[in-house]
């Protein structure tokens, strides 16, 4: 019958993070321009008119600008190699 043993080297991370990951922390530019796109939201459900169209419009960039730096950037088609 084989014997199977288990050795416990050392204590783990409380944070969670091993030796080469960093612990998660949020994306606070993110976070901005989405806190912003709730607002212009909330008010164009207010407003009427011209009024509630730009509050639209500018709900839409900030959604755009949240987007933007959310996702990474690439170099397009630089990053294309034949």
């Amino acid at each position: 019958m084989p014997f199977v043993g288990y050795v416990h080297s050392r204590e783990p991370d409380p944070s969670g993070a091993g030796p080469d990951r960093q612990p998660w922390e949020p994306n606070w530019r993110v976070w901005r321009w989405i806190a912003g796109a709730v607002l212009a939201t909330y008010a164009a459900t207010r407003a009427d008119g011209a009024a509630q169209a730009l509050l639209v419009l500018i709900a839409f960039v900030l959604v755009c600008l949240a987007a933007e730096a959310a996702l990474p950037r690439g170099d397009g088609l630089r990053e294309w190699r034949q």
